[in-house]
């Protein structure tokens, strides 16, 4: 059974690609799936495993912990319930052209309406061009295309008109913004805000870390919607 692939990128860089991805994929566990994560020499990456790891040990709770992987050659998985997450770091994404190629899901995040506003000859543009062309030779007939506005306050009508007129151009549907919110960046300390619910014993959650939760479950049925 082939595994699904989130492959999560940006053309602009400090969008909270690895802050999104880390927190989708305690979302997915929390939904009792068996995440896998390809994040290529992402030190945010190895510190969250670092004091994920500190923190199993010191509470005693069997956090999950995804399955790092360096790369796609094996994606056949025999749980019914696994997804890989790709956090495809941006100043050097041509490199992982193959990676954009097997994608099921494509997560674009951008903190603006210009991070979703590229000319026909942007090479984030050309990278997903040949993507959707491996995906439509496997068989598949289009990429599943998600743009996020990350960190930011409600977007305003002229943001959501824009998205609305890059969603025309390039073919993506729009995701409900993730709001600035501290629940997000727990991250650094080894947590997500998917993971307080879970194991309420350890952790206290205030009303901000309720939303976090929400938003980051709500973007997660997005992506399985068609």
């Amino acid at each position: 059974m082939e595994t699904p692939i989130i492959v999560i990128s940006s053309s602009a860089k400090g969008t909270g690609k690895t802050t999104l991805a880390l927190n989708l994929a305690a979302a997915l566990w929390s939904d009792s799936y068996r995440v896998k994560l390809l994040a290529p020499h992402n030190p945010q990456v190895a510190q969250f495993m670092e004091q994920r790891q500190v923190l199993r040990e010191q509470s005693g709770a069997d956090l999950p912990m995804p399955e790092i992987i360096t790369n796609l050659d094996n994606t056949d998985d025999d749980a019914a319930k696994s997804v890989i997450i790709a956090d495809i770091p941006t100043e050097n994404m041509a490199d992982y052209a193959a990676v954009f190629a097997k994608a099921h899901t494509l997560i674009t995040v951008g903190k603006s309406a210009e991070d979703f506003e590229w000319p026909l000859s942007h090479p984030y543009i050309n990278l997903i061009w040949e993507a959707k062309k491996n995906i439509a030779a496997r068989g598949i007939k289009y990429l599943n295309w998600i743009a996020v506005l990350n960190q930011t306050d409600e977007a305003s009508d002229d943001v959501k008109q824009s998205l609305a007129a890059a969603t025309k151009r390039f073919g993506f549907r729009v995701a409900e913004p993730l709001h600035d919110r501290e629940a997000f960046r727990y991250i650094d300390n080894g947590y997500c805000a998917a993971d307080m619910a879970d194991f309420r014993k350890l952790f206290k959650m205030s009303m901000s870390d309720v939303y976090a939760r929400r938003e980051i479950l709500t973007l997660t049925d997005f992506l399985w919607q068609k």
